[in-house]
């Protein structure tokens, strides 16, 4: 990562979009561990209580940063994929079906994920001062 491209990047917005990637990463590599080794399926690793973490504290942090950046630039579309994250995380949640458990996880990660992207081209496109 070119430190001149994403010096409007704040550590915190760094630590969400990895906490991000890692979610989208964690979902995806699940199935295929399960494929390979069986007996990892209850490991830590991945135990609903990580799985859960790793979702609070994702959320928690965009909600943050994104709500922050909102205020400063009144560009809604980082807070709509946000929304379209948390409204994924409902429907797996009441679904409930494991056998597609990973669809939804790898599809939240990427809707945070867009969020903090499109949040930081608006931030790099606004002509205010940044803090």
């Amino acid at each position: 990562m070119s430190n001149k491209k994403y010096k409007h990047l704040l550590p915190a917005e760094k630590v969400g979009v990895f906490l991000s990637l890692l979610c989208a990463i964690h979902c995806l590599a699940l199935p295929i561990i399960l494929f390979v080794a069986p007996y990892l399926a209850s490991s830590f690793a991945f135990s609903v209580t990580v799985e859960w973490i790793l979702v609070v504290v994702s959320f928690g942090m965009a909600l943050l940063l994104l709500w922050q950046d909102y205020r400063k630039h009144r560009k809604p579309m980082p807070l709509y994929f946000l929304g379209i994250g948390v409204f994924i995380k409902l429907v797996d949640t009441l679904v409930g079906l494991k056998s597609i458990e990973w669809v939804f996880g790898l599809s939240l990660g990427v809707f945070i994920t867009l969020a903090y992207w499109y949040n930081y081209k608006h931030k790099t496109a606004c002509t205010c001062k940044i803090s």
